[in-house]
């Protein structure tokens, strides 16, 4: 058998790394590594994937799932001669997950084939940074969406009157003046200039 893996913890919940690694239409938006994808990425499901080590190559891969959790990519050459899984596994750890993908190669032709199949071991090191990044970016996001709205639900003395002249900030003056709520002496004193500079 002949193995390759990689690693990383993130900053974010499983869910949102679960989001983001089963979210196969935008596997190749951001840098995955993954070239084309097609089928959806759900249990018992086929896709077929070309990646940047496969070059070219298409592979029909059996997708399974245990939802979360892990989720698994099997390929096979006919008759079991070659069979590759790829594994993906997250774990919680407190508020962060830790990502785990492994790739395993097993079957007799293994051994006449193993200097034909590409080096996946940097691309799978690529592809968990990636994922870190992508993961750690939606949930900063996601955390200040969350603070933004919980401030909004705070606010208990909100006003609903329109604001007068007194309390109008000039700045809120000067770049809206499309906002009818707001006062505008400076538009009535140009018209007023105008019509007496005309007599």
């Amino acid at each position: 058998m002949r193995s390759c893996e990689a690693k990383t913890l993130i900053s974010a919940r499983k869910s949102t790394v679960w989001e983001i690694i089963t979210d196969g239409g935008n596997y190749t938006v951001w840098d995955s590594g993954i070239t084309h994808i097609s089928g959806g990425l759900r249990n018992g499901a086929t896709i077929r994937v070309r990646s940047r080590p496969g070059g070219n190559r298409t592979y029909r891969l059996r997708v399974r799932q245990i939802p979360g959790e892990a989720m698994t990519w099997t390929g096979r050459l006919a008759l079991g001669l070659l069979k590759g899984v790829c594994t993906f596994t997250l774990t919680s750890h407190g508020e962060k997950t830790l990502l785990h993908v492994r790739q395993d190669f097993a079957g007799p032709l293994l051994g006449m084939l193993s200097k034909t199949l590409p080096d996946i071991e940097p691309a799978f090191a690529e592809y968990v940074n990636a994922v870190k990044k992508r993961s750690e970016l939606l949930s900063r996001h996601e955390a200040r969406m969350n603070a933004s709205s919980g401030r909004t639900r705070d606010v208990s003395d909100v006003r609903s009157d329109p604001p007068s002249a007194r309390d109008t900030l000039p700045w809120s003056r000067t770049f809206l003046p499309h906002d009818k709520r707001l006062p505008q002496p400076l538009r009535l004193q140009s018209d007023r200039s105008k019509s007496s500079g005309s007599m």
